[in-house]
Protein backbone atom coordinates (compact mmCIF):
# COMPACT_ATOMS: atom_id res chain seq x y z
CA UNK A 1 0.00 0.00 0.00
CA UNK A 2 1.21 3.49 -0.82
CA UNK A 3 -0.13 6.65 0.77
CA UNK A 4 0.54 10.35 0.58
CA UNK A 5 -0.85 13.47 2.17
CA UNK A 6 -0.45 17.19 1.71
CA UNK A 7 -2.02 20.52 2.55
CA UNK A 8 -3.01 23.41 0.29
CA UNK A 9 -3.55 26.88 1.77
CA UNK A 10 -6.07 28.91 -0.20
CA UNK A 11 -6.66 32.66 0.17
CA UNK A 12 -10.44 32.33 -0.09
CA UNK A 13 -13.32 31.79 2.39
CA UNK A 14 -14.15 28.19 3.28
CA UNK A 15 -17.67 28.24 1.80
CA UNK A 16 -16.38 29.50 -1.56
CA UNK A 17 -13.57 26.92 -1.65
CA UNK A 18 -15.97 24.10 -0.89
CA UNK A 19 -18.57 25.22 -3.44
CA UNK A 20 -15.91 25.42 -6.16
CA UNK A 21 -14.50 22.01 -5.18
CA UNK A 22 -17.87 20.22 -5.52
CA UNK A 23 -18.89 21.97 -8.79
CA UNK A 24 -18.04 19.16 -11.22
CA UNK A 25 -19.18 21.20 -14.22
CA UNK A 26 -16.42 23.69 -13.43
CA UNK A 27 -13.76 20.94 -13.64
CA UNK A 28 -14.97 19.00 -16.70
CA UNK A 29 -12.71 19.25 -19.74
CA UNK A 30 -10.07 21.35 -17.98
CA UNK A 31 -6.47 20.70 -17.12
CA UNK A 32 -5.96 16.97 -16.63
CA UNK A 33 -9.69 16.10 -16.62
CA UNK A 34 -12.09 15.20 -19.39
CA UNK A 35 -15.73 14.28 -18.95
CA UNK A 36 -17.13 14.07 -15.40
CA UNK A 37 -20.62 12.82 -14.66
CA UNK A 38 -22.78 11.32 -11.97
CA UNK A 39 -23.76 7.77 -12.94
CA UNK A 40 -25.76 6.67 -9.89
CA UNK A 41 -27.52 8.22 -6.92
CA UNK A 42 -28.00 11.80 -5.83
CA UNK A 43 -24.85 13.93 -6.29
CA UNK A 44 -22.67 14.07 -3.17
CA UNK A 45 -24.84 11.69 -1.14
CA UNK A 46 -23.14 8.66 0.37
CA UNK A 47 -22.95 5.74 -2.08
CA UNK A 48 -23.51 7.99 -5.10
CA UNK A 49 -21.20 7.22 -8.02
CA UNK A 50 -19.21 9.53 -10.23
CA UNK A 51 -17.27 8.70 -13.38
CA UNK A 52 -14.20 10.84 -14.07
CA UNK A 53 -12.18 10.77 -17.26
CA UNK A 54 -8.51 11.65 -16.86
CA UNK A 55 -6.39 12.90 -19.75
CA UNK A 56 -2.99 12.69 -18.03
CA UNK A 57 -0.74 10.92 -17.36
CA UNK A 58 -2.78 8.55 -19.55
CA UNK A 59 -6.40 8.60 -20.61
CA UNK A 60 -8.53 6.57 -18.19
CA UNK A 61 -11.96 6.32 -16.63
CA UNK A 62 -12.10 6.41 -12.85
CA UNK A 63 -15.17 5.16 -11.01
CA UNK A 64 -15.69 6.93 -7.68
CA UNK A 65 -18.05 6.14 -4.82
CA UNK A 66 -18.81 8.82 -2.22
CA UNK A 67 -18.24 7.43 1.27
CA UNK A 68 -18.76 10.60 3.29
CA UNK A 69 -19.92 14.15 2.58
CA UNK A 70 -20.20 16.92 5.13
CA UNK A 71 -20.79 20.34 3.54
CA UNK A 72 -18.00 22.84 4.17
CA UNK A 73 -16.03 20.25 6.14
CA UNK A 74 -15.06 16.98 4.45
CA UNK A 75 -15.45 14.59 1.55
CA UNK A 76 -14.27 10.98 1.33
CA UNK A 77 -14.50 8.68 -1.64
CA UNK A 78 -13.09 5.49 -3.10
CA UNK A 79 -11.79 5.46 -6.66
CA UNK A 80 -11.26 2.40 -8.85
CA UNK A 81 -8.85 2.52 -11.79
CA UNK A 82 -6.51 0.00 -13.45
CA UNK A 83 -7.39 -2.64 -10.84
CA UNK A 84 -6.32 -0.38 -7.99
CA UNK A 85 -8.40 1.23 -5.26
CA UNK A 86 -7.65 4.71 -3.95
CA UNK A 87 -9.27 5.99 -0.78
CA UNK A 88 -9.23 9.79 -0.66
CA UNK A 89 -10.11 12.01 2.29
CA UNK A 90 -10.37 15.77 1.84
CA UNK A 91 -10.77 18.05 4.88
CA UNK A 92 -11.59 21.76 4.65
CA UNK A 93 -10.62 23.96 7.61
CA UNK A 94 -11.07 27.72 7.97
CA UNK A 95 -7.79 29.32 9.03
CA UNK A 96 -9.14 32.89 8.92
CA UNK A 97 -12.16 34.59 7.35
CA UNK A 98 -10.38 34.71 3.99
CA UNK A 99 -8.12 31.64 4.24
CA UNK A 100 -8.87 27.92 4.03
CA UNK A 101 -6.63 24.90 4.57
CA UNK A 102 -7.41 21.84 2.46
CA UNK A 103 -5.83 18.63 3.79
CA UNK A 104 -5.73 15.66 1.44
CA UNK A 105 -4.86 12.06 2.29
CA UNK A 106 -4.79 9.28 -0.31
CA UNK A 107 -4.25 5.55 0.30
CA UNK A 108 -3.59 3.40 -2.78
CA UNK A 109 -4.14 -0.37 -2.64
CA UNK A 110 -3.24 -2.76 -5.44
CA UNK A 111 -0.72 -2.64 -8.22
CA UNK A 112 -0.80 -2.24 -11.96
CA UNK A 113 1.13 -4.63 -14.14
CA UNK A 114 4.21 -3.28 -15.90
CA UNK A 115 2.15 -3.06 -19.09
CA UNK A 116 1.92 0.73 -18.66
CA UNK A 117 5.70 1.04 -18.83
CA UNK A 118 5.92 3.27 -15.74
CA UNK A 119 4.91 3.27 -12.07
CA UNK A 120 1.40 4.73 -11.84
CA UNK A 121 1.38 5.54 -8.10
CA UNK A 122 3.74 8.55 -8.35
CA UNK A 123 1.68 9.77 -11.30
CA UNK A 124 -1.51 9.55 -9.24
CA UNK A 125 0.18 11.65 -6.55
CA UNK A 126 1.34 14.26 -9.10
CA UNK A 127 -2.11 14.43 -10.73
CA UNK A 128 -3.85 14.75 -7.35
CA UNK A 129 -1.55 17.59 -6.29
CA UNK A 130 -2.06 19.27 -9.65
CA UNK A 131 -5.85 19.15 -9.22
CA UNK A 132 -5.63 20.81 -5.80
CA UNK A 133 -3.19 23.42 -7.08
CA UNK A 134 -5.74 24.12 -9.86
CA UNK A 135 -8.40 24.41 -7.12
CA UNK A 136 -6.24 26.95 -5.29
CA UNK A 137 -5.79 29.05 -8.42
CA UNK A 138 -9.49 28.84 -9.28
CA UNK A 139 -10.59 29.88 -5.79
CA UNK A 140 -8.11 32.71 -5.48
CA UNK A 141 -9.02 33.95 -8.95
CA UNK A 142 -12.70 33.94 -7.97
CA UNK A 143 -11.94 35.91 -4.80
CA UNK A 144 -9.36 38.22 -6.39
CA UNK A 145 -6.56 37.08 -4.06
CA UNK A 146 -3.25 35.35 -4.62
CA UNK A 147 -1.19 33.13 -2.40
CA UNK A 148 2.53 32.58 -2.08
CA UNK A 149 1.83 29.26 -0.38
CA UNK A 150 1.41 26.20 -2.49
CA UNK A 151 1.19 22.53 -1.61
CA UNK A 152 2.96 21.54 1.58
CA UNK A 153 3.16 18.59 3.90
CA UNK A 154 0.48 18.94 6.59
CA UNK A 155 1.57 20.34 9.91
CA UNK A 156 1.37 18.18 13.01
CA UNK A 157 -1.42 19.26 15.38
Amino acid sequence: MRSFDFQVLIQCPLEKVFSIYIDIDRWANRSILGEIRWVQGVPWEEQSRLQVETLAPIRSRIDQVVLHFERNHSVAYISHVFGMTCETQVMFTPIAAEQTAVNVRVNIVGAVSRVLGFAIEPEIEKATKRFFEDLRRECEGASGKTSETSIAKPQAP
